[in-house]
Formats: structure tokens, sequence, C-alpha cells
């Protein structure tokens, strides 16, 4: 029942009347008394108001039955005060009764006594004739009427059930397009756009100028390509293609309302770059190269700025460049030296070449001597290569240094290279491990000295350097107050790091301070 002058009708609870439908403004419509019943009108409302299915765009009358539509919710009109009321008929006056008072004149006259043979007047023919016709007539007339009156109740019956009938198709065609337009609504939340636009062409053929219709079916036609693209970045980062992924997301609109996929496609392309760049520093350290720059390619054609990834490939550039220069000359041999020929045999790979060459200089050098000395071992070494331990593989690559007097390694020299730098490396990466730094330092110097290029040993070292400075820093915060507990860890930063190194000078220093 509406009593007051004024509502308002919105989301808000604030609002007259609470309508708690996410679709519903919180100040939608103002329904407004007037003298001639009530009236409508939309307060700007983002998805506007319909009655009976027609968008209002100023204030109109509302009826008994109307349907106003706000967003997603329909409610009817009943405006139960101004229905028709039955106004009863006045009843006819009552005739007076006689009075109750002395009789007339002529009651007061003594009856007239009928003569006993007297006779009744005749009837004329004529006149009874007459009077069976008009009788008759009238007759007609009230059955015509009765039955006008049948036939008009009748018409009037089957107008108004035509009428329900219209009423009801109507309002199964309404309900027919509110719910195609609820489905492709539906469809529209999900991100499903394509399937929506097929839901609101088939709504168009069947009410072209439904309200709201036109302005979904143009976000529709924005959206398609945006869903399209989006598409094509989640099966780019299921095949890990980065790049790919980067250029589509680049093409989705910045009006899209599709804004929560966007935001979790943007962060799982993130994620894979930094899986990507994990990945490619796997593959460093196990020396496959190109892939891991392919990899890191694809990862900066993405995120520009990537660290780890940016790090990762130069470096992997940087090895690449070594492993595919052409190893340089080889020196002439000096004639002075009568065991030249066969040193550079021996870094050629020919070690029965080498052995004889180095044999026929002995008598004229005790130098060669020696070389086919270390020769010999070596080559008892390198026949039991694979079963070597780091012992014997230290013993084998110092062989080779004191054979090409530091020319550098033999090609048999960089297989059993190879081969100790991997058991280096993983002594150095389990005493780092156990909180051994000394050793763990020890083992990756060997390590590089064994494979130069060894990218894990070389990260292993910068880090042991970083952990070198933090126990540096612990011993000079105990110097003064225990120098007996700063020794140690001077003489353990002095172990971790090169006699160049400015963090070994300095504990060096204060270990010779506080020992005096």
């Amino acid at each position: 029942m509406l009593l007051e002058d004024e509502y308002v009708v919105g989301r808000s609870k604030e609002a007259a009347i609470c309508i708690q439908d996410s679709s519903v403004s919180r100040n939608h419509i103002l329904l407004r008394r007037v003298d001639s019943g009530w009236m409508v009108s939309d307060l700007g409302s983002g998805n506007g108001t319909l009655v009976n299915g027609e968008q209002i765009t100023e204030e109109v009358p509302l009826a008994n039955g109307d349907i106003v539509t706000l967003g997603d919710t329909e409610v009817t009109f009943a405006d139960m005060a101004n229905s028709t009321m039955m106004v009863p008929v006045a009843p006819a006056p009552s005739r007076p009764r006689p009075s109750a008072g002395p009789a007339s004149a002529s009651s007061s006259r003594p009856e007239r006594v009928r003569s006993a043979r007297a006779t009744p007047k005749p009837v004329d023919p004529l006149e009874a004739r007459k009077k069976k016709i008009i009788m008759g007539a009238i007759g007609g007339v009230a059955l015509l009427a009765v039955l006008g009156l049948v036939a008009l109740q009748v018409r009037q019956g089957k107008l108004a059930a035509q009428r329900q009938n219209q009423a009801r198709i109507e309002a199964d065609r309404r309900a027919k397009l509110g719910a195609i337009f609820q489905d492709a609504k539906n469809l529209v939340r999900e991100g499903r756009w394509t399937e929506a636009r097929d839901k609101l062409l088939e709504l168009q053929a069947l009410e072209p100028e439904m309200g709201g219709l036109k302005d979904y079916l143009d976000r529709a036609e924005k959206e398609i390509p945006n869903q399209k693209h989006l598409v094509a970045v989640t099966e780019a980062l299921k095949e890990k293609k980065l790049s790919v992924a980067k250029t589509e997301l680049d093409k989705v609109t910045q009006d899209t309302q599709m804004f929560e996929q966007v935001s979790l496609l943007k962060r799982n392309l993130r994620d894979a770059g930094d899986a990507q760049a994990r990945e490619a520093r796997k593959l460093l350290d196990l020396k496959q190269l190109d892939e891991a720059k392919r990899i890191t390619d694809d990862v900066l054609l993405a995120f520009e700025s990537h660290r780890d990834a940016k790090l990762i490939n130069e470096e992997a550039v940087r090895l690449i460049e070594v492993r595919d220069r052409p190893p340089p000359p080889p020196p002439p041999p000096n004639p002075g030296k009568p065991w030249e020929q066969g040193v550079t045999r021996f870094v050629d790979g020919d070690l029965s070449g080498a052995v004889a060459l180095v044999n026929a200089c002995v008598s004229k050098s005790p130098k060669c001597k020696s070389i086919l000395k270390d020769m010999t071992e070596f080559g008892s070494l390198y026949k039991r290569l694979e079963d070597l331990d780091a012992k014997g593989l230290s013993r084998l690559l110092a062989l080779d240094k004191d054979i090409t007097e530091g020319r550098g390694p033999s090609t048999m020299a960089r297989n059993a290279g190879t081969r100790a730098a991997n058991i280096f490396y993983k002594s150095a990466s389990s005493a780092k491990t156990s909180g051994q730094w000394a050793r763990a330092v020890e083992y990756a110097r060997r390590t590089l000295q064994a494979d130069p290029g060894h990218v894990g040993a070389s990260n292993l070292l910068n880090d042991l350097r970083t952990k070198a400075k933090d126990i540096y820093m612990q011993a000079y915060a105990l110097k003064d107050a225990n120098p007996e507990d700063a020794i140690p860890k001077f003489k353990e930063v002095i172990s971790m790091t090169p006699s160049d190194d400015e963090t070994h000078g300095k504990a060096k220093t204060w270990l010779e301070k506080i020992s005096k």
C-alpha cells in the first residue's frame, strides 16, 4: 500500500523501497503521486528502466498491471486505491400508508347494492383483440431486449476472454524474451561473449527495439576479439611461448569488461617468465647453451627488463662465442728444444706419437727423460679415466700442465677436465651445504681450474665471497669483546678468499692485531 506522495526505489538500504539485486542501481526510479494516479521516472540508473518492455527517458504514468523492469528485476504495479468501486443504487421511495384518520366523504357514502337482475357489460371483441396485440408487441420488445442483453453479455465475455488470451500470449512472449536476455547476460558474466552474441542476435530477431539490447550487442562486438586474444594467450602459455602470449595480451583493449581474466593471465605470464628463467639456468649449468639462450630470448621479448633472464642470456652468449671460436693455431716448434715436437704431438692428442718423439731425444737432454716419464704416467692414468677419483683426475691434470709447460690443456686433458670439474663441483656444493666454507672454496677453484667456463662454480664462488664478507662482519663485531671467538672466524675468511681480495687483506690485518 503506497501512502506517501513520493517513493525512491533502488538497491540502497536508504531507499524507501529496497530491492536486493546487483543489477538495480542504488537509487533507480522515483514513484510520484498525482491527481490522476502515479507517475514513474528513471533516476539515471546504469541499466535503465522499462515499462511494459519500453525504455523510459522521462516521467510516464502508470496503470494497474503495468510491468516495470529495473535491471534484471521485474515488478508489477497495482494501484488498489484507484480500483473501480461498486456504488449501490438508491432505493425507490416507499408509498405512503393511508392515514389512520377519519374516512373520506366517499367512504361514508352508503354502498350501492347491485340489483340481482343487473348483468355485466359485454366485452367488445375488437377492443379485446387490440389489447391482445398491444400486449404481444410489448412482450416481443421485452424478449428482444432480453436477448440483446444476453448477446451483449456473451460478446463482452468473448472480448474479455480474447483480451485475457492476448495478454497471456504477450506475457508469455515477454517472459520468453526476458529468459533469452537473461541467458545472454549470464553468458556475458561468464565471459562467453561469442555465445552471448548468438543469444542477443536471436533476441534482436524477435524484438529489435528491446531496451538495452543494442548496448549489449555493441559491447559483444568489442569483447569477442578480446576473448579470442585471451584464448590465444592461454594456448601460448601452455606451449611456453611467452613472447606470443605477451603480444596477444597487449592486443586486448583497455576498456574490456574481462579485466579479471586479463589480470589472472598477466600473473600467469609473470610466473611463467620466472619459471622459464629457472629452467634456462639449469640448462646453462648442463652446458646446453643454445637451448638456454633460446628460452631467455623468448623471456626477454616478453619482459625486456627481466634481471635473471638477462644475466643468463648474456652468459649463454659469451659461452657460445667461446665454444664456437676457432682454436688458435699451435705455436711454431722451437728448434732449440728437442722435445718440442713431442710436446706438440701430445697437445694435439697423439700420445703414442709424442712418446716416440720424446723417447728419441732422451739421449740429447735430461728434460726429454723427465717429460717421457710424465707422459708414461699420464698414459697409464688416461687409460683408466672413467675409474679415476678426484685425486687421480687432479694428478692427471697436473701431469698435463707439466708436460705442456702451461701452454694449455691438451685434447686428452679437456675430457678429463670436464669429468674432474663435475666431481669437484659436487664436492664444492656438498661442502657449501654442510657449512664447510673453506672446503667449498677450494673445490670450486679446482672446478674452474679443470673447466674455466664452468658457470656453476663461478656462481658458487660469488656466493662464498658474499658469505666470507658475512663471516668477516661477525668476526669484526667480536674482535673487541671476544677476540678468542673472532680469531677462528678471521682465519676462515682468509682461507675462503684469494690473497688479492679486499676482505682477505682486512681479515689478515685484524688477525695479526688481535693475535699479539
